[in-house]
């Protein structure tokens, strides 16, 4: 059997709520928080996974995708297989998820909600490793590159089928709280609406070439376009082994003081 290694995309786990209608998206004005687990976030329940799950159960390169509900108690409910590589590999995930402490589960306005997640898993061959490997190439060291040789690199990719995802440092719900902290809600009594953004990751992690989709007014765009432009590097996606420009969006969700 080849030998293997698992990648967990950190970007691509997807929350949706069984109490609550709509995208992933960032609340402001604590509406909403996120579950936790083991005092963080997705990075250590990745860890979890990778700690418990037998890689040896994986018998070729391929992606299978979990899905299951953190229930308001915090348990691990409704487990499921949404895509399979082998029954073997996808009995070892359900093993896994069943072994899974409990979750501090997420809430929204201080009450606890139930939230399903779709997990991803990629397993791709191991490669034997070079006495000199080449190192994803960061900008500024291109030079023996033409960008004729990667055309794709030179424009944004979306986040579908990419690789391996950008990551914000810390994990998404870092970036979340990023923006909640940083992003001034103008007072304006009863104002709430979402703020549509999207920005491009680039090379280097920097975030560049911000828009605004749509606003609420009051300044609501301009400053939502302020804090992502003082965004942390992110952790650049990757692309045939080298960094590439990820264009990425997210809407926020702004409710005022009353």
């Amino acid at each position: 059997m080849k030998s293997l290694r698992l990648l967990i995309l950190l970007l691509i786990p997807f929350f949706s709520f069984s109490q609550i209608q709509g995208e992933d998206e960032v609340y402001l004005g604590g509406d909403r928080i996120e579950p936790q687990f083991n005092g963080g976030g997705m990075e250590q329940f990745q860890e979890f996974v990778n700690t418990h799950f037998d890689h040896s159960k994986v018998s070729k390169p391929g992606k299978m995708v979990a899905a299951f509900t953190i229930a308001i108690d915090g348990s691990v409910q409704k487990i499921k297989m949404i895509q399979m590589i082998d029954s073997e590999s996808a009995i070892e995930m359900i093993r896994v998820l069943n072994e899974c402490p409990k979750w501090k589960p997420a809430s929204r306005g201080g009450k606890p909600i139930s939230v399903e997640i779709k997990y991803p898993m990629v397993f791709t061959e191991k490669k034997q490793a070079k006495k000199n490997p080449t190192l994803p190439v960061q900008p500024g060291n291109d030079s023996q590159s033409k960008p004729s040789d990667f055309p794709e690199l030179e424009k944004p990719l979306n986040t579908a089928g990419l690789e391996v995802k950008p990551d914000f440092p810390g994990g998404i719900q870092e970036f979340y709280n990023f923006i909640g902290k940083n992003y001034q809600v103008p007072n304006v009594r009863n104002l709430a609406g979402k703020v549509f953004a999207s920005f491009v990751i680039e090379k280097d992690g920097s975030v560049t070439e911000v828009k605004i989709l749509r606003d609420i007014g009051h300044g609501t765009g301009e400053e939502a376009k302020r804090v992502l432009l003082l965004s942390p590097k992110w952790i650049p996606g990757m692309q045939k082994g080298r960094p590439v420009r990820v264009m990425y969006s997210i809407p926020i969700n702004i409710t005022s003081k009353k």
